[in-house]
């Protein structure tokens, strides 16, 4: 394999763990200290195996990167993903696994990492390029595009500790991004800069990976992530529990937090009985018309089925969409055209066409009431749980933009 062939990053298995107790993690690493030095059969040890109080930061994490690709480190907080980036760049050593890296890192990491707060803006420029290699009059020449692209030309003569934490993360990036290095690792100190300046950022992020530059980017905001990464993996619980395209990893990301935001508790109460009325609804199905799943823009159909001691007349019924916290009606229907309902086992139904609500976690109330007293006969959700259903979609850059937005519904619209 060529070398321009070969990936720029091969990660192997890598694992880091931490102890949670201070005076622990002290023994802990003055005894693995003493195992580097002296020879390895007379003080054995399982790095593999955790030691009582630890923890794992990072398992097994197992990914290559080529030349010219980006990738995405996506997760909650304290998932690992700062960890992991920081092993990658050398700032901690990893426990188990192994790492290739060919060529030379840029990193931006956290606010001022590497700048001395005494020296000035400049002098921090020439200092940390020098210490990556670059000769002086190099340096000279990419001073003043540094400088600009920053935007800190006022400030630049003035000591770093002065700086603002947006300022610090302005000559960051612009740092690490003019020093062209071949792979550059971006943490998310972006999301303290103002929106301008993020959008200089992602541009130039853009126009570094079309010149052959590599990029892994810790971010939580997902317009960075497609924009600028065309792929990703999903940290869960420290673990790589995804690699795919960005937009399918951002995809699996927010499913599994919706999954997680119910609050409701589902359990039922089996010492009381539930209390029978002249009419009971039984079973509430919504199902699509094609297919395993209720997607957007999709046919589906609602069912209601109840069982009736006593014949009715004049019935009325519909439904009510809510958020998955219960808290906003989303939208709903009823049918105010009377009805009348046998005595027995019957359906309710009705259609819902190219259902309008965005990829989520949703919950439906149902009732049927009598149409002079609107008064309810029968209903689910209302004063007990309602019925949570899923809408999905396939994944792509509008359905995350969707989940960004915190949009509900979708709109038909005829582009001119």
């Amino acid at each position: 394999m060529s070398e321009d062939n070969q990936p720029v990053i091969s990660v192997k298995n890598v694992s880091k763990k931490y102890c949670r107790e201070f005076n622990r993690s002290l023994r802990y690493a003055v005894k693995d200290i003493i195992r580097e030095i002296l020879p390895s059969n007379l003080f054995p040890h399982n790095k593999s195996v955790l030691r009582d109080g630890e923890f794992w930061s990072v398992k097994d994490v197992s990914f290559e990167l080529n030349r010219g690709e980006s990738l995405a480190i996506i997760g909650e907080n304290g998932a690992g993903k700062s960890t992991l980036l920081k092993v990658l760049y050398g700032l901690i050593k990893p426990d188990t696994g192994e790492i290739r890296i060919r060529g030379r890192i840029g990193a931006i990491i956290e606010l001022g990492e590497g700048f001395d707060p005494v020296l000035t803006g400049r002098e921090n420029i020439f200092i940390t390029a020098s210490l990556l290699g670059f000769p002086k009059n190099q340096i000279q020449k990419l001073f003043d595009e540094v400088v600009a692209f920053s935007e800190l030309e006022a400030v630049i003569d003035t000591p770093v500790q002065f700086y603002s934490s947006g300022m610090k993360a302005r000559l960051a990036f612009s740092v690490a991004a003019h020093l062209k290095p071949d792979v550059l690792f971006v943490d998310e100190v972006l999301a303290v800069g103002d929106l301008d300046f993020q959008r200089k950022c992602v541009n130039r992020m853009l126009k570094y990976r079309s010149e052959g530059g590599s990029i892994i980017l810790v971010s939580h905001n997902p317009n960075h992530i497609q924009s600028v990464c065309q792929r990703g993996i999903l940290l869960e619980n420290n673990v790589c529990s995804f690699d795919g395209t960005s937009i399918e990893t951002l995809d699996r990301y927010f499913k599994n937090q919706l999954s997680k935001i119910s609050s409701y508790n589902k359990t039922s109460n089996e010492e009381s009985l539930p209390v029978r009325k002249p009419l009971n609804i039984e079973q509430v199905v919504l199902e699509p018309i094609q297919g395993e799943t209720i997607q957007t823009g999709e046919d589906c159909r609602l069912r209601v089925k109840y069982v009736a001691t006593e014949s009715f007349e004049n019935v009325i019924w519909g439904l009510s969409i809510w958020t998955h916290d219960n808290l906003v009606n989303i939208s709903g229907n009823y049918d105010l055209t009377p009805q009348s309902i046998q005595s027995g086992k019957g359906e309710l139904s009705c259609l819902i066409p190219a259902m309008p609500l965005s990829p989520g976690t949703y919950l439906l109330k149902i009732a049927i009431g009598d149409m002079a007293s609107l008064l309810p006969l029968a209903s689910v959700g209302w004063v007990d749980m309602p019925l949570e259903f899923k809408v999905e979609i396939e994944p792509n850059l509008l359905n995350n933009l969707l989940h960004l937005n915190n949009q509900l519904m979708t709109i038909s619209v005829r582009w001119e």
